[in-house]
């Protein structure tokens, strides 16, 4: 009867050890953290995608700028008269372009919007459009609208590339002393001020970069763009003072249009609603 009871315990006391070991660790596993919440920014973004990762979307960055070709061809020079061709390369050092861009998100992978730019040119000193001691202010502006796509839209590195089209705008502000020779031989001191407006379309701009993302709604990467346009359209006036004389105004004169490629680099900052 003894040995009955002792053996009945000894079931009962295991069975019970291991109900308790066995509650413990169901317990202990319901309350572990996953490995999903330790690191939910993958799945998350991937949710995103797969449920709508799309809406607005504002950019703004700045940038460094350098151009080649023609600013216009078969210009009129001041000192000889004869047709002179102005480079880009001669009249400009660089530009610092500030970038705005306004558009949609329209799935992961697709953007569309707009893009402008206002940028300061630092000018070269040259006989041409800007002779030694005159004060020489140039900016540009340009803008258009633009489609870019996205290689990976739910990685925190996202590369992308774009392509845009657009309208280039360059205000020119001469204004310096100068000497006017006369019929006799003699010359005069006078006041020279010219403010021209070229302007033309950009017929290609391509664009690569990447996003990184540093918070949900932020993020930030570098940016390279190259364009090829031309300034078509020339228009403005120029005005000579001399003392003792009426101002004399004119317009100015008729050149040629040039191709010329503009490049940038920079970094930009996106904000976006997804």
């Amino acid at each position: 009867m003894a040995m009955r009871l002792w053996k009945t315990l000894s079931v009962v006391t295991t069975l019970g050890f291991t109900g308790a070991a066995l509650a413990q660790e169901v317990q202990e596993t319901q309350t572990r953290p996953s490995a999903s919440t330790e690191s939910t920014e993958p799945v998350e973004l991937d949710v995103r995608a797969v449920h709508g990762m799309s809406g607005p979307q504002v950019a703004i960055g700045v940038n460094i700028g350098l151009g080649a070709g023609y600013v216009y061809k078969h210009g009129t020079s001041r000192t000889t008269g004869q047709p002179e061709d102005l480079k880009i390369t001669d009249a400009a050092h660089i530009s610092i372009p500030l970038l705005v861009e306004l558009g949609y998100r329209i799935n992961p992978r697709f953007y569309v919007g707009v893009w402008g730019t206002w940028e300061k040119v630092f000018t070269k000193t040259n006989d041409i459009s800007c002779p030694e001691d005159f004060d020489c202010d140039n900016s540009q502006w340009r803008f258009g609208p633009e489609g870019r796509f996205h290689f990976l839209p739910t990685s925190r590195f996202d590369p992308w590339v774009g392509l845009a089209v657009g309208l280039e705008i360059l205000k020119s502000h001469v204004k310096g002393d100068t000497q006017v020779t006369l019929p006799t031989g003699a010359t005069l001191p006078a006041r020279f001020d010219s403010s021209v407006t070229d302007r033309g379309p950009t017929f290609a701009r391509l664009s690569v970069g990447a996003d990184y993302r540093l918070a949900r709604f932020f993020a930030v990467g570098p940016m390279l763009t190259a364009s090829i346009g031309s300034y078509t359209v020339r228009t403005g006036d120029q005005t000579l003072t001399i003392d003792g004389l009426p101002p004399q105004t004119s317009q100015v004169s008729a050149v040629k249009d040039g191709f010329h490629a503009l490049f940038t680099l920079g970094v930009r900052g996106v904000f976006h609603t997804f």
